[in-house]
């Protein structure tokens, strides 16, 4: 292949992505479990989108796409993936949580991409846990059928305290039970925890009624986040209010681990999220006692608050792409 051919290659990559993703913006976020996947956009936006820590969507409208769009981005990703040469038979449906459409269009969806596919071993996406709750057992049951799993689910807190005051929308027994119906669907779930959620007056109450919860579930991941405040988020009302005391990256690595401390169950803890003070990740309970010796080396080093000072800045400056966000156009 000459350069010209490359460039022009090149050219209808950059194209073709922009045709898929550019309805998105600069990025979109996507789960960290599932970044290497076939990402094929559903939905913009998400359908809550009230949460006071969230900025992701403040300037869109959520929107689902139509079955003839849906089928058109899966024919330019084939395309992609041809040109990439990828045999990818993950996939990912795009958006804040595309698990709130209909079980049959999810079902039109997963048949789409089976015709343009050769293969299919799941597909994920994002989802709350009222999306899921909405669905009968049936439902759940038809759809892990159809390829539907390793779910994503944003539950952020086990506290109906943090919950309510962060306006998320759901309970700590709506988290639980979505779980538990993924369970009994035997549909594969990772579940996202963000830390400092319950701001200095919560950290302690966040802790506990999000660990009991999580006891109590079988997510195979978990994906350990910290609250950052960007710009759009509601939340910075409350902080600029004193109503919200944020923590510190340094109390948040501690809340982070305490919440490791009292988890007792099979799962990965994925806390290597660039939000988070010190990148960890290990399956429990094997590398527990290990995770907990190494988290405990950062937190005795960064109580000098020199060395706290140059960490910060060299994570900054390292900041780059977030793992979670998708592709760049």
């Amino acid at each position: 292949m000459n350069n010209l051919d490359i460039l022009n290659k090149k050219k209808l990559l950059t194209d073709l992505k922009y045709d898929v993703y550019g309805k998105y913006g600069f990025y979109y976020y996507v789960p960290m479990a599932e970044s290497y996947t076939v990402q094929i956009p559903v939905t913009v936006s998400c359908s809550y989108n009230k949460c006071l820590f969230c900025d992701l969507n403040s300037n869109k409208k959520f929107k689902e796409l139509s079955l003839d769009e849906i089928e058109q981005n899966i024919i330019k990703l084939k395309t992609l993936s041809e040109l990439r040469k990828n045999n990818n038979a993950r996939f990912l449906l795009a958006g804040g949580n595309p698990f709130v459409l209909n079980t049959n269009k999810l079902l039109n969806i997963a048949e789409l991409i089976k015709k343009y596919f050769n293969s299919c071993d799941y597909i994920s996406c994002f989802a709350r846990a009222d999306d899921i709750l909405r669905k009968s057992d049936e439902d759940l049951k038809i759809l892990k059928a159809a390829g539907y799993d390793r779910l994503c689910i944003g539950l952020e807190s086990g506290s109906d305290k943090v919950l309510e005051f962060q306006q998320k929308g759901v309970t700590r027994e709506d988290n639980l039970n979505a779980m538990r119906r993924l369970d009994e669907a035997n549909i594969k779930y990772s579940s996202y925890i963000m830390l400092g959620l319950g701001g200095q007056d919560l950290s302690a109450e966040h802790v506990e009624q999000t660990s009991s919860m999580l006891n109590l579930a079988r997510p195979f991941e978990l994906t350990v986040v910290t609250l950052v405040l960007f710009k759009g988020a509601k939340l910075i009302e409350k902080v600029k209010s004193r109503e919200f005391k944020r923590m510190s990256p340094y109390e948040t690595l501690k809340e982070g681990r305490e919440l490791l401390n009292n988890l007792n169950i099979n799962v990965i803890w994925n806390a290597t999220h660039k939000t988070n003070l010190y990148p960890v990740k290990g399956k429990l309970p094997e590398h527990k006692d290990l995770l907990l010796r190494r988290i405990d080396e950062v937190i005795n080093s960064l109580s000098d608050k020199n060395n706290l000072k140059q960490y910060e800045l060299k994570r900054w400056q390292n900041w780059g792409v977030d793992p979670g966000t998708g592709n760049n156009l």
